[in-house]
């Protein structure tokens, strides 16, 4: 039931970021370069190129995460599998607590 309602959770918050930060009328797309981080980063580390037009993609790397780095141009969303929550804003990296495998994400540009 846990999963259940995190999937939901999920769901419904991914598709109200999607429409709070939607661009008026100048769609700008392109592919996010991010940056999945493990212990220690410099040998333990993935990378993704991924849509930023608001959908959900499926991270399938089983890698436990502690960082993720943006190279910017979007606000990304990123899910783990123990229910962390980690929003990335523009060209940053952020820190996810505790680190666990990430399994879904979602970016729009700005």
């Amino acid at each position: 039931m846990k999963t259940f309602a995190f999937t939901i959770t999920t769901i419904i918050t991914v598709a109200l970021a999607s429409l709070v930060t939607a661009a008026p009328s100048e769609k700008r797309q392109f592919q996010a370069q991010i940056i999945f981080q493990g212990a220690p980063p410099e040998v333990a580390q993935f990378s993704m190129s991924v849509p930023t037009d608001g959908s959900v993609f499926t991270i399938t790397n089983p890698l436990s995460i502690s960082h993720i780095q943006s190279l910017g141009g979007a606000t990304c969303s990123f899910f783990g599998i123990d229910e962390s929550h980690t929003i990335i804003v523009g060209a940053q990296t952020v820190d996810v607590g505790p680190p666990q495998t990430q399994i879904l994400g979602s970016c729009l540009a700005f």
